[in-house]
């Protein structure tokens, strides 16, 4: 490919992530806020409008929902989805709080699926969304089952960005909540990318013993006390478990 292609690709999904992130735009706004033509970012709208990923309403542009098509067949493809079968909503039950399912793509923690129990905070947690590893407890879940040299490498790339007051930012101190993780079969995050609410994972590995993803339950610190994030940690772990079995038969 060559580098005009490359540019074309890359403005093409520049303008698709505005739209996404900050809703109908004009062509004029969105060629102010991304710096760019007003002449090209129009000629890449009309172009993406042809692929049904882009419409019209009158003078704003938005995305279509053919991104939820793609999204929802990508899911159905993902063996860790198959095989969470109804864990996932027996966990939201269970817990009564907010149960998602994560992987781990290009360095982040990435939700694929989302349930939410009778007591749940809308935590505005849908599938496709991303977030550091390092500050979540499903991505410590499953750094703390990635080789070191792995762990160590993403830390490279992508530092430790302090996403709340609370989140770890020094590595010598993560490694060490990583190797608790990995011996108590689960992880918790305290405020560390939502203030006020603790989340706990459980780490989904295969027969092979490779992270495959994690099952995290979410809820307010107020009512995830000492003994309820134990409770809560045992239920996640079971499902982890099941799921891990599930695989064998996906």
């Amino acid at each position: 490919m060559t580098n005009q292609s490359n540019q074309s690709v890359r403005r093409a999904f520049t303008l698709v992530d505005e739209l996404a992130e900050n809703g109908p735009r004009g062509v004029s706004e969105l060629a102010n806020d991304l710096d760019m033509p007003v002449s090209t970012v129009h000629d890449y709208l009309q172009a993406l409008i042809t692929t049904g990923y882009v419409t019209k309403d009158d003078t704003d542009y938005r995305t279509t929902t053919r991104f939820l098509e793609v999204g929802h067949r990508q899911c159905h493809r993902l063996e860790v989805y198959k095989a969470v079968s109804d864990e996932l909503e027996t966990v939201a039950e269970e817990t009564g709080e907010h149960a998602t399912l994560l992987i781990e793509e290009d360095d982040q923690a990435v939700i694929v699926a989302v349930q939410e129990g009778p007591d749940a905070i809308n935590l505005f947690a849908y599938p496709g969304a991303r977030m550091p590893l390092h500050a979540t407890a499903p991505g410590k879940a499953m750094l703390a089952h990635m080789p070191r040299e792995r762990v160590t490498e993403i830390i490279d790339r992508h530092g430790l960005v302090e996403v709340t007051p609370r989140t770890v930012t020094d590595p010598d101190v993560l490694f060490e909540q990583l190797e608790e993780v990995h011996g108590k079969g689960y992880a918790i995050d305290v405020g560390e990318r939502i203030a006020g609410m603790v989340c706990i994972a459980a780490p989904i590995r295969d027969k092979e013993d490779r992270i495959r993803g994690a099952i995290c339950v979410c809820g307010p610190r107020s009512r995830l006390d000492e003994d309820r994030r134990t409770e809560i940690a045992d239920v996640a772990k079971r499902a982890a478990n099941v799921t891990q079995v599930n695989l064998d038969y996906v």
